[in-house]
């Protein structure tokens, strides 16, 4: 809770760009009610699993269980992040049925037209259960120790919020580490063009399969989606909801 707020005032106090910042409207009419419904997706989809492992009594498989819990956690993260990246990029490019199903479910998270802390929390709840499913069911099927699973997700749920940061924060060569704010502010571009880097921690899947975007020192111009008239408007909850549907 302290280094989201350290974040939150950071941002308020240095923004990048003053047009990207929160305001009371935005995080009243959009972030706040998308906090509440994936708050309550996550605690639906976590309770479910709970009762099915316990219920049917599913065995963990047991290949990683004897691993130490570093690099349990570091393994996990990669595992994961894998798994995103395919997920994640096939919501944005594929083509078909499929394709544009994927990119509904999706796209709630891209019709802001700002990028900052909290706005990690929009997106729609199918989304979620995406994310959540692919963060942990390989790993409870690996076997992992629970250690591990727990640093892991501690990691990628806390850069989930640094990525989004709207401050002119640079690092320079962990660019090619980690997905942080200078490479996910470029996936937020309304310029598909630009609008790669699918990981979500790291950086390596992205510049091992061609999607790594890297312009230092250099925010894009406009964020959000290559054309808004396609799309409900931001805060228009129901419409967003819908759109997996349409």
């Amino acid at each position: 809770i302290a280094l989201v707020v350290t974040l939150l005032v950071v941002e308020h106090l240095a923004p990048l760009r003053a047009e990207w910042r929160m305001t009371s409207r935005l995080f009243l009419r959009r972030d706040l009610p998308y906090l509440v419904i994936g708050g309550a997706t996550l605690t639906v989809i976590n309770a479910a699993g709970v009762h099915v492992a316990t219920h049917f009594q599913l065995a963990r498989g047991g290949a990683a269980a004897s691993l130490p819990i570093t690099l349990g956690a570091v393994l996990a993260i990669l595992l994961t992040d894998f798994a995103w990246y395919w997920v994640h990029r096939v919501s944005h490019e594929a083509k078909g049925r499929a394709g544009r199903f994927m990119w509904r479910v999706h796209v709630a998270h891209h019709l802001p037209a700002q990028v900052y802390v909290l706005m990690h929390v929009v997106g729609h709840p199918l989304n979620a259960i995406i994310v959540r499913a692919l963060l942990t069911v390989p790993l409870y099927a690996l076997g992992f120790p629970p250690e591990s699973v727990f640093i892991a997700g501690v990691v990628t749920g806390f850069q989930g919020l640094v990525s989004h940061f709207n401050v002119d924060s640079r690092v320079g060569w962990l660019n090619y580490l980690l997905i942080g704010t200078e490479l996910h502010r470029h996936h937020h571009s309304a310029d598909v063009n630009e609008a790669k880097n699918y990981g979500a921690v790291v950086s390596l899947w992205d510049q091992l399969f061609g999607t790594f975007h890297y312009q230092p020192g250099r925010a894009p111009k406009r964020l959000g989606v290559d054309d808004a008239t396609l799309y409900p408007a931001d805060v228009q909850i129901g419409k967003v909801m819908a759109l997996p549907f349409r």
